[in-house]
């Protein structure tokens, strides 16, 4: 426990460093629906100083109680400064200031942070007997840079959405299958990242029979998310939910790969390439990421299928998510966060695996640093600018899939699930 505290305490100490652009969206988000309490056009629409509002519904409830909290706290805080005269006045206005609200933001976000290893934790027990490498994996998680570096400088959701996927698979390595179903549908309603693990997910549902669970499930998931987007849209609400979630599924922008160290920016390096535009061998280059991809998921879950356990699960997992981000058109790469948060766990079911943990959080963080430049380290800026180096980078990151998957599919001893 004490471990989850320090690193919640050091999460919590850099909250006010810096954060992206996109944080003053959420910032200005949460105070739009606070002060308006409008919910009807916001999805999709334009909001005052900040982009289109085009997540699913999940975040945005959150953002509404937490600029709640938020304002309860500025009201206890001007209370105290009127009736406590030793109290500083000047932290008022302090509070009151954009960078505190957009830090503010930040608390929950670290929160699931904490809250990821902890399933984690959970995870690792109902898989492994190892207690120093469930140890070392859940240190792992919550101190190398790659995490905390994407919520707490950043300021991005992303290991929110994470939280309620690593839910689903604890409840389903429980046997809670109905639980899993709900919680992974809720994963996909803050953002639908995570559910490029779907085609496993799914033929784990089939081989172990649970076709009822799975179901009933998914009927649930659709009353859920129709009384998540009522408010949003009471009219037409299901269809109208439908197509928004698949617009924002496909994502808004049009290019090939966004700042992705992938296949793509391997073939075609910095240029922008239009995905829906550029042909080549019949089909769109978006198309033939589809087929790739496509093709890899069904190795994945043939191998799966014939040989299944719940570690064998794990590792199927990320791979599928890790392909999703290496082949599959918009990438933006922040996307690799889905095979991330199964990079700890596949490390625990076989000490080998911790090299790629390493190796892989590296890679990605340099990918997130990379053309934000935050802190700027003037001698790292044109070595990350230079093309062939991105490329030796992304042939790292494309020879790790294919290590893992091959062992994934032919087991030696050295790497077999222990």
């Amino acid at each position: 426990m004490k471990w989850f505290v320090l690193a919640f305490l050091l999460r919590f100490l850099l909250i006010t460093v810096k954060h992206h652009p996109d944080a003053d969206s959420f910032f200005s988000w949460g105070k739009y629906l606070w002060e308006k309490k409008e919910f009807l056009s916001f999805l999709g629409e334009s909001v005052p100083d900040a982009v289109r509002a085009n997540y699913p519904p999940v975040y945005y409830y959150l953002l509404l109680f937490w600029r709640g909290i938020y304002e309860l706290l500025g009201n206890l805080l001007w209370w105290i400064n009127v009736n406590v005269s030793v109290f500083p006045s000047n932290l008022i206005p302090l509070y009151q200031t954009h960078d505190i609200g957009v830090a503010f933001n930040k608390i929950p976000i670290i929160l699931s942070d904490i809250g990821c290893a902890y399933v984690i934790s959970k995870i690792l027990d109902e898989i492994s007997g190892n207690s120093f490498l469930k140890r070392t994996a859940v240190l792992l998680f919550l101190f190398l840079p790659a995490t905390w570096y994407n919520s707490v400088i950043w300021g991005q959701i992303d290991s929110l959405y994470a939280l309620f996927l690593l839910l689903s698979y604890y409840l389903l390595l429980k046997d809670k299958y109905l639980l899993s179903v709900f919680a992974m549908a809720f994963s996909g309603l803050v953002k639908p990242i995570g559910l490029f693990v779907l085609p496993v997910y799914l033929i784990y549902f089939l081989k172990k029979r649970k076709i009822k669970d799975l179901i009933i499930g998914v009927f649930a998931s659709v009353l859920l998310s129709y009384i998540l987007f009522f408010p949003f849209q009471p009219i037409n609400t299901l269809s109208w939910s439908y197509n928004f979630y698949i617009g924002n599924f496909q994502g808004e922008l049009n290019n090939l790969v966004y700042n992705a160290l992938n296949f793509w920016e391997l073939i075609f390096g910095f240029k922008n390439i239009p995905s829906a535009d550029f042909k080549t061998l019949f089909f769109t280059v978006s198309v033939w990421g589809k087929i790739i991809f496509t093709l890899f998921v069904l190795i994945i879950v043939i191998a799966l299928w014939k040989n299944i356990s719940k570690q064998r699960l794990i590792i199927a997992s990320f791979l599928c998510a890790f392909a999703a981000f290496l082949f599959l058109p918009k990438m933006h790469d922040r996307y690799f966060y889905t095979a991330m948060i199964f990079l700890p766990i596949i490390s625990c079911i076989n000490k080998k695996y911790i090299v790629f943990y390493l190796l892989l959080s590296t890679i990605h963080l340099l990918n997130l640093y990379r053309f934000w430049w935050y802190p700027k380290i003037n001698f790292i800026i044109p070595v990350l600018s230079n093309i062939t180096v991105i490329r030796f980078i992304i042939m790292i990151n494309i020879l790790a899939f294919f290590t893992i998957l091959y062992h994934f599919i032919t087991p030696r001893p050295s790497f077999k699930v222990k």
